[in-house]
């Protein structure tokens, strides 16, 4: 026989008790689900953002490659028309090759990767020439009648030995652009 009390102490736990007791049962397993499910995706998370950094490196290493393959040829006809400037022994025109070196040989060296110990003597004649141009620029211009041709020979070696250099870089870069060597 039950006792009244009993039974109504039975009707609650038949419904409360029974939610109350599932809800206390139940959170351990969800929260620890819920917190796995959060710790797997903030691991995909990191993975995508690292694929994402990744995926940007590459394009801006290929825009970089792509901007030296259209410098390289301008660099060679800089050479060219600084050398027929000096032949032709035209100041105004050699002053204006000099700087026209210089800007684009610092683009060039902007573009190359320090790092690199294929582009590191590739770097050291570029800043040579830089400096060498720059110096018989002034030259040029601080002299009356200037020999433009004596004040510019070391400058003129200089941009010799860079574009020298150039044919096999442009080589090597444009196989690396076209996919070959870059693990494309």
């Amino acid at each position: 026989m039950l006792w009244e009390g009993d039974q109504i102490g039975r009707e609650d736990m038949s419904f409360y008790s029974v939610v109350d007791a599932a809800s206390t049962w139940t959170a351990i397993p969800f929260a620890s689900i819920g917190f796995g499910i959060t710790i797997y995706q903030t691991y995909k998370a990191k993975n995508a953002a690292e694929s994402a950094q990744l995926a940007a490196e590459n394009v801006r290493e290929s825009i970089s490659k792509a901007s030296l393959l259209v410098l390289l040829p301008q660099l060679h006809r800089a050479e060219e028309q600084l050398e027929r400037s000096v032949r032709d022994r035209s100041l105004d025109l050699t002053i204006s090759w000099l700087s026209t070196w210089r800007w684009q040989a610092g683009q060039v060296r902007g573009l190359l990767d320090d790092a690199d110990p294929s582009q590191r003597e590739m770097i050291i004649s570029l800043q040579a020439s830089i400096s060498a141009a720059a110096s018989a620029k002034s030259k040029l211009i601080e002299v009356d009648s200037p020999d433009i041709v004596a004040i510019t020979k070391t400058a003129r070696q200089s941009v010799g030995k860079v574009i020298s250099a150039l044919g096999a870089m442009t080589s090597a870069l444009g196989m690396q652009a076209g996919g070959v060597g870059n693990g494309s």
